[in-house]
């Protein structure tokens, strides 16, 4: 007795750990499981429709007095309808929610049960079910669905069926009915859940391949490739309407760490960074190594540039906790994209790589977060900055708006940002200089030191010596005194973008 109680405690709990797999299947692999519906619903309604014409030739040939009947006709407006349905399914691959999914595959196969149950009634009256029964065995191989809702449907057209049955066959052939019927319903059951198991088993164990392959060994996140791929099929999907933040996050003098404290400390260093990011952003934010000390994550439906501002502080200050020997501090900088309605992926990243410099040359452990204006632009560009408007910038419109798309930006952060969107229409930038006011001197700089920004014109526009000669030490490519007449700043202008 006590051996057959450790049996069954054994099997109860091998049956559990089954079910939780059989569970946990439904819950992480829908995706797949809509898929396999879509695909095996095209599949079946070919080969019923092989089938349906060959045996129709069969029977022609081989039963005396074969003639189609209605119960026949019904298979046709089916197999038609579901025609379309596949072509829709085809169509809108990957855009059809589970609830549809389901609806479709339900409503198809429950149909055919009920013309196979109506075949095996009315075309046999005197015979035993056939056809529905064998359609009941072989559901669970061509469809996944839950248990609960295979017994639920099942059930439903062998009751269709039998109520047939016991109207228009003969009491014994009723009885036989329900044998076969209970048969074939036990039989599914038992196949449905081997099917069941060995299909999760099989999916969740390709699924934790693929996982394992698209992270980064070190760092748990995911690896570059499997990244960029996550990121472009987000950019791909999402909502025009959906703002979503992307931040490009680099450790400050990493390779400090690596020549002084050794590679063993800089890779625990990156590993306790990627715990970092996988314990402080969403399960659903797309978080990534990009290589080296480099880190990228796409926040989707992150809208406000305060809550992204305080996220990315908070980062930096759990980065900064780190411990490493002889008391080395960890900085991170950080450059941040707010963009909504735009799917061009390289320039969000190329211009949050340009923000992530910015805070570089700002001392480092800074963050820079711009707003992607997605402004249209028609002419070429015109970059202005400017405090504030006044009748030079009034003129300068007058004068050069028929032949530029004008933009003005008020500080240095406007104008860096305005030049990392803009920066392939741009012509030339025009920018007043002013030292004791602190304006203009960290664009240039920028500017001057950032590869693919050195080569656009810069015309600066100052009041006094002292800024005359700071432009020129910055070594822009004209100065010019706010009082210059505006023939002379016209002709500057062309002389620059070489018009």
């Amino acid at each position: 007795m006590g051996k057959m109680m450790d049996f069954f405690r054994r099997y109860a709990k091998k049956n559990s750990e089954e079910l939780d797999l059989i569970r946990q299947y439904f819950n992480d692999c829908l995706e797949t499981i809509n898929d396999n519906n879509l695909y095996m619903l095209r599949k079946s309604c070919m080969y019923i429709a092989i089938v349906y014409c060959l045996m129709l030739v069969v029977a022609k040939f081989l039963l005396k007095n074969f003639a189609m009947s209605f119960p026949y006709l019904l298979m046709i407006p089916l197999l038609l309808v579901y025609f379309q349905v596949n072509l829709y399914t085809i169509k809108h691959r990957g855009d059809i929610s589970t609830g549809r999914t389901a609806a479709i595959c339900c409503t198809f196969y429950f149909f055919l049960g009920v013309i196979l149950g109506i075949i095996d009634v009315v075309e046999a009256p005197a015979g035993q079910a056939l056809w529905l029964p064998i359609a009941v065995i072989a559901l669970p191989m061509i469809f996944i669905d839950r248990m609960y809702k295979y017994g639920f449907e099942e059930l439903v057209v062998l009751a269709i069926m039998l109520s047939l049955s016991y109207k228009f066959k003969p009491t014994e052939q009723f009885i036989r009915d329900v044998y076969i019927s209970i048969s074939a319903y036990v039989i599914s059951m038992l196949s449905a859940r081997i099917i069941l198991e060995m299909r999760a088993r099989e999916t969740l164990a390709m699924a934790e391949v693929t996982r394992l392959s698209a992270l980064d060994k070190l760092t748990q996140v995911l690896n570059k490739g499997a990244l960029l791929q996550r990121i472009e099929n987000y950019f791909e999907t999402k909502p025009p309407e959906e703002c979503c933040a992307m931040c490009v996050i680099d450790l400050d003098d990493f390779k400090h760490v690596n020549d002084n404290l050794g590679h063993n400390t800089g890779d625990v260093l990156l590993e306790q960074i990627g715990k970092l990011l996988s314990v402080n952003f969403r399960a659903y934010d797309i978080v990534g190594r990009y290589g080296g000390d480099e880190f990228i994550v796409v926040m989707p439906k992150m809208s406000d540039p305060e809550i992204l501002k305080s996220r990315c502080k908070a980062l930096q200050m759990f980065i900064s906790e780190i411990e490493l020997p002889h008391e080395h501090r960890v900085t991170a900088s950080i450059g941040a994209i707010l963009c909504s309605d735009v799917s061009d992926v390289d320039k969000i990243f190329r211009m949050a790589d340009d923000a992530l410099y910015k805070s570089k040359i700002e001392g480092k452990n800074c963050c820079t977060i711009w707003t992607y204006q997605n402004r249209v632009i028609e002419k070429p560009t015109l970059l202005v900055m400017c405090e504030k408007e006044h009748q030079g910038l009034i003129d300068l419109k007058n004068d050069e708006g028929h032949r530029f798309d004008i933009v003005v930006a008020k500080d240095d952060d406007e104008i860096l940002r305005d030049i990392s969107e803009y920066q392939k229409y741009l012509k030339i930038i025009i920018i007043e200089l002013d030292l004791e006011m602190g304006m203009g001197v960290f664009a240039l700089k920028y500017l001057k030191t950032r590869e693919g920004f050195s080569e656009i014109p810069i015309l600066a526009v100052v009041n006094n010596e002292k800024d005359y000669m700071l432009a020129k030490e910055l070594n822009v490519d004209d100065v010019l005194d706010q009082k210059t007449p505006n023939p002379v700043f016209k002709k500057t202008i062309d002389k620059l973008i070489g018009g």
